[in-house]
């Protein structure tokens, strides 16, 4: 089994994968690569089919067709396999616990579970539990846990095992700055340090562009756009937004720019305008003189820096349009 996964260049692919619930296409032809060591983000408005998705990779759920491999193992053929190297945050993560068993119990299960020796399962138990700061409260109840112990309890599940590939929903969602700051660099550092892979599910766009390499965005079940998020930003970036900042008649200056065959799009934000301009070497300086010449008081001109947020909102607008 080890030398199949040492194999594998990407971890998770998929090729049409698609999954229906009566008239309702969930997921709808999902191909994606992820690479070994990616920490990939799947982005989209709820009922996207982000959650869909993440079930079917961990077997939860079967496709209606197309198919699916973790780590090079069939999600359909080889369910067992796929459940052995991976771990699952699921979306209700902070309720998949046994209530009356113990944080410290709850782990020793899934610890036993997936086949750990004692001592290596005590000593992971021990690692993760000091980790999320839930070593103090290992003998309490895992029912009485405040929502977000409970949360940080799932992800010490989810990573008991040491999985080769993590599909986390939502990891940081109940988690408070300090906690979810500490979680998102275990991920980079297990990501870069031992070569895992993950697949987070998220509405949180920052947190993505923070930690995130590669990026889809889906919306109706079907990806929209998929990649390296640094190429996927200099794609959105040769658009080329500009911040046009000015002391006096914003709406004169915004109906002028309209008159440019140069400028594509213009968007009042108060006291500036985002312009999208054709070809800025060539035409910024005429537009300058254009406005000083009017008497505008121009305070700057600047080249807007494109973020994940503005990525997929592009992206999102796309398809609403069609």
């Amino acid at each position: 089994m080890g030398d199949l996964i040492l194999a594998q260049q990407n971890h998770i692919e998929t090729d049409n994968l698609t999954k229906r619930f009566g008239e309702l296409v969930a997921a709808d032809r999902i191909n994606i690569e992820i690479p070994k060591g990616s920490v990939f983000g799947l982005l989209g408005p709820n009922g996207a089919g982000k959650s869909t998705t993440v079930r079917l990779l961990c077997t939860l759920l079967k496709p209606d067709r197309g198919s699916a491999s973790v780590c090079g193992y069939d999600v359909v053929s080889e369910p067992v396999r796929v459940r052995e190297i991976t771990g699952v945050l699921p979306e209700e993560g902070n309720h998949t616990h046994y209530e009356t068993l113990s944080a410290y119990e709850n782990l020793l299960y899934f610890a036993r579970l997936y086949g750990l020796e004692e001592n290596r399962a005590k000593e992971r138990i021990h690692e993760l539990l000091q980790f999320m700061e839930l070593w103090e409260r290992r003998n309490d109840l895992a029912g009485k846990l405040s929502t977000g112990n409970r949360q940080r309890l799932a992800l010490c599940r989810a990573l008991i095992h040491e999985p080769k590939v993590l599909l986390l929903d939502e990891p940081t969602s109940a988690l408070d700055p300090v906690a979810a700051k500490r979680v998102r660099k275990l991920i980079l550092d297990l990501s870069a340090e031992y070569g895992q892979t993950f697949l987070l599910n998220s509405h949180n766009l920052a947190e993505v562009d923070r930690i995130c390499d590669h990026i889809a965005i889906i919306d109706e079940g079907k990806i929209l756009v998929s990649g390296k998020t640094d190429e996927l930003r200099n794609r959105l970036r040769r658009r080329q937004y500009y911040r046009l900042v000015i002391g006096n008649e914003i709406e004169a200056v915004q109906d002028l720019a309209r008159d440019f065959d140069f400028i594509l799009s213009v968007e009042n934000q108060g006291n500036s305008l985002i312009l999208e301009i054709e070809n800025p070497r060539e035409n910024n300086p005429v537009l300058l003189r254009s406005l000083l010449k009017k008497g505008i008081d121009v305070i700057e001109l600047a080249e807007e820096e494109t973020t994940l947020e503005d990525l997929y909102l592009s992206v999102i607008k796309e398809d609403l349009s069609e």
